[in-house]
């Protein structure tokens, strides 16, 4: 089985892709004191002892190996070709990675020898339009979304943290049948949106969660659990998104993102993210890289020049079959089991997980819901 490995692009002013996997015989050794760290607002970087530093390629420094991107920062938390580099930089060795690659005893991926990694690269896996991530138009005007593996840390809008933490890291499902039992939708669904508002979130974040939930329930499938971090890590997309409209962007290749790009406005690796998915790593990191939540997370986006609402967004992704695919946990998107939203403005961002959130989650009295 062929595997697609995402190389890491890391600052905010160029990000190059890494078309070849380089074997470990060809990384440059140079083994220097562990001296001469150093960091700004982009990262951290390494001075040697001659006042020079490596640009685009490793380095040994006391016992670890480092990458170092175009412009001589150091990579952290993603793939170079067949090496995976941990939270601390330092190429990781003979373990599994976060996203369930073994690597060997030189820091190599041995393709053999695999752990149940779902490929989010394979055309089945995660986007609209054969594999694409692009954006699908509603009546050819304002409407548009896109789906993508995406992942990502915390600034801007709050997650809307009033309220208590609900269950954590809870399995199965939960809640009695006081509201599950009711017969008037309507008398559910003004439930559900007032307890959320008690919470802290907006009418419509609250309704987005819920019309996505009742379109499950519709179809069979149980309702996903409204997570903090992943809500958390909605907000700042959909407020980066209003304030700096980031899919006008341009890749280092000059192809221009879409709406899971991010700006250089904010406390995050700014990323152009393309139709090609050249750069889905950095979407998938998002919830790690701005909340405490430890998986990947992967996120739907919708957006109208007009202003967006729930229904709006929903309607459109149900009507694309890779962002309905998501929705619904349909193929290789069976494993999501908890989401969080964010909808404002033009924009709306919903960002799925499969992994329990240590923040804790907007519980509902008797709405059942499942947890990762």
């Amino acid at each position: 089985m062929v595997r697609k490995k995402l190389a890491c692009m890391v600052m905010a002013a160029a990000f190059a892709v890494l078309t070849a996997l380089p074997s470990f015989a060809s990384i440059k050794v140079t083994d220097v004191a562990p001296k001469g760290w150093k960091r700004d607002d982009r990262g951290w970087w390494f001075e040697n002892k001659d006042g020079s530093y490596t640009k685009g390629g490793w380095q040994w420094i006391g016992k670890k190996c480092y990458y170092f991107d175009d412009i001589g920062y150091m990579a952290e938390s993603c793939w170079v070709g067949n090496y995976y580099l941990g939270k601390d930089g330092a190429m990781l060795v003979d373990t599994k990675t976060p996203d369930g690659y073994y690597v060997d005893i030189n820091g190599k991926w041995i393709e053999p020898v695999k752990s149940n990694y779902i490929s989010r690269s394979s055309s089945g896996g995660s986007r609209s339009s054969g594999g694409g991530s692009g954006s699908s138009r509603s009546s050819g005007s304002s409407g548009n979304s896109g789906n993508s593996g995406g992942s990502g840390s915390n600034t801007g809008s709050s997650s809307g943290s009033s309220g208590n933490s609900g269950s954590s890291g809870n399995s199965g499902s939960s809640g009695n049948s006081a509201i599950n039992a009711s017969s008037d939708a309507s008398e559910v669904q003004t439930k559900v949106i007032n307890q959320l508002m008690a919470y802290g979130l907006t009418q419509e974040e609250a309704k987005l969660y819920y019309l996505i939930n009742e379109y499950r329930t519709s179809l069979g499938l149980e309702r996903f659990s409204f997570s903090k971090s992943l809500t958390e890590v909605a907000r700042n997309h959909v407020a980066d998104s209003n304030a700096n409209q980031p899919e006008n962007q341009l890749d280092a290749r000059g192809i221009k993102g879409n709406l899971h790009s991010w700006s250089s406005s904010g406390n995050w690796t700014p990323v152009a993210y393309t139709s090609d998915h050249a750069y889905a790593e950095l979407m998938w990191m998002k919830p790690r890289e701005l909340t405490a939540y430890t998986g990947n997370g992967y996120e739907i986006s919708a957006a109208s020049s007009g202003g967006i609402s729930a229904e709006t967004a929903l309607e459109l992704w149900k009507g694309s079959s890779g962002h309905n695919a998501v929705i619904i946990g349909s193929g290789s998107w069976s494993m999501l089991k908890t989401m969080g939203v964010s909808i404002d403005g033009n924009y709306a961002h919903v960002w799925f997980g499969s992994d329990a959130d240590p923040a804790g989650y907007y519980d509902i009295a008797g709405y059942a819901v499942t947890y990762p």
